[in-house]
């Protein structure tokens, strides 16, 4: 474990002390997760997939999740959007309906994952829309998210889909980013964006078991906590 510790440490991007992953059930089919491991190395926080599409749940979601929290970490969760197959209110709702959400400043506001489409996903890389099919497509699943939990849900993207897939569309500069970039200094954002919440800054490796794709906030501890909601006054 002291060297996966080690490993973890070493390869977090200078001046960004906040760390931690986001996961799905493809971790669990490469190479698992060690929360011990993720512990020691500070890393403060999760994301885990929920959903994606109408239908389909992370069959590994409820027990990643209560171990995160038993580990004393922030924990989120996160949906993979699905363009391709229309209906973005009921994606959002059927992720409305498994992801755990609670006001206890520990729970994470969520994040919508628009990219490009994963190996077996029969589509372009626009999921056969338009931009501005794109646009309206986005604005509706982010809008019932909000609507849903009282907050702009977090996108994660990169530049090179979301500029030509919706036509370097702006309107979601107020919505946080988490950015993904596999380079020595964070990314030029997408159009709209000034700053970043998150930068998921390299991508796993199934060779090694330390190697989840990981996550640094934009700042110090503070700017993680901001991300949580606070409890209802008087809880």
């Amino acid at each position: 474990m002291l060297a996966a510790v080690a490993a973890i440490q070493a390869e977090r991007p200078v001046g960004y002390p906040v760390g931690g992953i986001d996961i799905s059930s493809h971790d669990h089919r490469q190479f698992g997760i060690h929360w011990p491991t993720e512990v020691a190395a500070g890393s403060a926080f999760v994301y885990i997939k929920a959903t994606e599409g109408s239908t389909y749940v992370n069959p590994h979601f409820a027990a990643d999740y209560t171990a995160a929290r038993r580990a004393g970490r922030y924990v989120g969760a996160y949906v993979y959007a699905r363009p391709d197959r229309g209906d973005p209110v009921g994606q959002a709702e059927h992720f409305l309906r498994h992801a755990r959400f609670t006001r206890d400043a520990r729970t994470l506001v969520p994040f919508v994952d628009l990219e490009w489409p994963y190996a077996g996903v029969r589509t372009d890389a626009c999921y056969g829309l338009t931009p501005a099919q794109m646009r309206a497509w986005i604005h509706a699943f982010v809008d019932r998210i909000e609507r849903g939990v009282g907050r702009k849900p977090m996108i994660y993207t990169n530049t090179n889909w979301w500029n030509p897939c919706t036509g370097n569309d702006a309107s979601f500069g107020d919505h946080p980013l988490d950015i993904a970039g596999y380079t020595a200094k964070p990314p030029k954002l997408p159009a709209g964006w000034t700053t970043f919440a998150l930068w998921q800054y390299r991508p796993g490796d199934p060779d090694e078991r330390h190697s989840h794709d990981r996550d640094v906030v934009n700042g110090e501890p503070s700017a993680l906590r901001a991300l949580a909601w606070p409890p209802p006054p008087g809880a």
